[in-house]
C-alpha cells in the first residue's frame, strides 16, 4: 500500500516525505506545520488562521493574483487549511509543474509579506468567514460542543478565533506568534504522484535546509484529565431546526489501541448508512435526516462525537434515541456478523484512502511522531473484537463523560432542564 513511501529527515529536522506513483498524471505537493489553534494563547486565538490567510497574500517577489495565478494557470488547486494542532498548505498540479508548485509554496510559506494593508483587508475577510460559520447551526453547535468538552483549555477555543480578536490583533503579535512556532523540526514536505525522492529531497534541502529552530520555540499546552467538563449548553436561534452535538472525552493518538478501538465503535455507530445510528435514528424512526458519528484525535486526547439536526417537536426523542444506542453498545456486545462488516468497512474506507490520498495520512502521522506503517494499522483493527468495543463504550461512553450541546430555534417548546434530564442514560 505504500511501498513506495519513502522519508529523509534533513539536518534542521525538516522530514520529507514521498509516495511515488509513476503513471500518475498530477502531482500533489504539501507543506505541514505541527502549528494549529491549540499553539495559542487566549490573547491570540485565530493567529494560526490569520497566519494562513496572509501566506496567500504576497511574498516580496509575488502578488497574491500572481500567487494563484501561477497554479491555477496550470489547471492546478492551491489551498491551505488550519485545525487544530496543524496547519497544512498544499497544491496539486500536473507532473510537470511540480517544481513550479514547490516553488510557490515554498515562496509564501518562507517569504511573505504581511504588507500592513493586505492584512487590514484580510481582517474583514476574516471577520466575514467568522459570521459567514455564525450563520450555521451546526458549525455553532460543534463550536459550542469543543468549548465544552475542552473547557478552559486552547483545544476549546474556535479555529478561527472570534471576530474582535481578528479585527483587534496586532501585526507584530502575529508575526512575533509565527515566529515562535512556525520551526524546521515542525514541518513535513510531502510529495504524491510522479516524483523521485532523492530529486525532492535535494529542491527541499535547497529551499530550506538552511533554516533552523527559533531558540525558544513555544510548546502548546498539554492537556490533562483534571481539566472540567462543562456537561450542557442550550444555544437559541433563529433557525428552523434543532441540532444536537453529543461529545465524550476518548484517548487520543498516546493510547494506540484505545484509539483504534474507537475509530471502529464510531464506525460501528454512525460513519455509514448502514450504521446503527442511520438505521435506527432515521431509517426506522424517522427522527431525522443527518445524524453521523465522528472520532477526532489528539497527541493526548480525543473525542468520539455524534451530531444530528431533526424538528424541534422531534428533538427531545431523537436525544433519547441517540443515547440509548449508546447505552446498548456499553450492555450488549457486537453480533459477529456486524463486527465483521464494520471491520471490513474501516478497513476498506482506509484503503480507499491510501490510494487517493496516502502521502496525507503519512505526513499527518510523521508530524506528530506516529508509525506510519499501514499493515500495521490495519491489522490493529482486524484485531479489535466484540469485548474490545463493549470495554471501550463502557470506559469512555459514560453519562458523567458527556458533554452535550443543543443549538435550537428561538421558540422551540424544550428548556434547558429538559434537556439535561436525557443525558442520565
Amino acid at each position: 500500500m505504500l511501498e513506495t513511501m519513502r522519508v529523509t529527515r534533513l539536518g534542521n529536522g525538516i522530514q520529507v516525505l514521498s509516495v511515488a506513483r509513476p503513471e500518475a498524471e498530477g502531482v500533489q505537493v504539501a507543506i505541514y506545520a505541527r502549528v494549529g489553534s491549540r499553539n495559542e494563547t487566549e490573547a491570540l486565538n485565530g493567529a494560526s488562521h490569520f497566519i494562513e490567510h496572509m501566506l496567500f497574500k504576497g511574498t516580496p517577489t509575488r502578488t497574491a493574483k500572481q500567487i494563484s495565478q501561477a497554479v491555477e494557470g496550470q489547471g492546478g488547486v492551491l489551498n491551505a487549511y488550519t485545525d487544530r494542532d496543524a496547519t497544512c498548505y498544499y497544491a496539486r498540479v500536473p507532473y510537470d509543474k511540480a517544481d513550479l508548485a514547490l516553488e510557490v509554496l515554498g515562496d509564501f510559506f518562507y517569504n511573505a509579506a504581511f504588507d500592513p494593508k493586505e492584512l487590514e483587508r484580510e481582517r474583514r475577510v476574516i471577520a466575514e468567514e467568522i459570521r459567514m460559520y455564525d450563520d450555521h447551526p451546526d458549525y455553532v453547535a460543534m463550536d459550542r460542543l469543543a468549548a465544552q468538552l475542552w473547557s478552559g483549555h486552547p483545544l476549546g477555543r474556535p479555529i478561527g478565533g472570534t471576530e474582535q480578536g481578528v479585527l483587534e490583533m496586532p501585526r507584530a503579535d502575529l508575526l512575533a506568534y509565527r515566529k515562535a512556532n512556525y520551526a524546521p523540526s515542525r514541518t513535513v514536505f510531502a510529495f504524491f504522484g510522479r516524483v523521485e525522492h532523492e530529486a525532492c529531497v535535494a529542491k527541499v534541502a535547497r529551499l530550506a535546509g538552511r533554516l533552523r529552530d527559533p531558540k525558544a520555540l513555544r510548546e502548546p499546552e498539554p492537556f490533562t484529565r483534571a481539566i472540567p467538563l462543562d456537561p450542557f449548553s442550550l444555544t437559541r436561534r433563529d433557525i428552523q431546526q434543532t441540532q444536537l452535538a453529543f461529545g465524550w472525552r476518548v484517548p487520543g493518538f498516546e493510547d494506540p489501541k484505545a484509539r483504534t478501538t474507537l475509530a471502529l465503535l464510531s464506525g460501528l455507530l454512525g460513519e455509514s448508512m448502514m450504521s446503527r445510528l442511520f438505521q435506527s435514528i432515521r431509517e426506522r424512526r424517522g427522527l431525522c435526516y443527518s445524524v453521523s458519528s465522528d472520532l477526532s484525535s489528539y497527541v493526548d486526547c480525543g473525542a468520539l462525537i455524534v451530531t444530528a439536526g431533526c424538528h424541534p417537536d422531534k428533538a427531545l426523542g431523537c436525544a433519547k434515541a441517540i443515547l440509548a444506542e449508546i447505552r446498548r453498545l456499553i450492555e450488549r456486545p457486537v453480533g459477529a456478523a456486524e463486527l465483521r462488516r464494520t471491520r471490513d468497512y474501516q478497513c476498506g474506507r482506509f484503503r480507499l484512502r491510501m490510494d487517493s490520498s496516502p502521502a496525507s495520512w503519512a505526513a499527518n502521522r510523521l508530524l506528530f511522531g506516529l508509525d506510519t506503517d499501514a499493515e500495521a494499522s490495519l491489522a490493529a483493527t482486524r484485531a479489535v473484537t466484540a469485548e474490545d468495543l463493549r470495554a471501550a463504550a463502557e470506559a469512555f461512553l459514560r453519562p458523567d463523560a458527556l458533554a452535550m450541546t443543543v443549538v435550537a430555534p428561538s421558540k422551540a417548546k424544550h428548556g434547558a432542564a429538559e434537556w439535561a434530564s436525557v443525558m442520565n442514560y
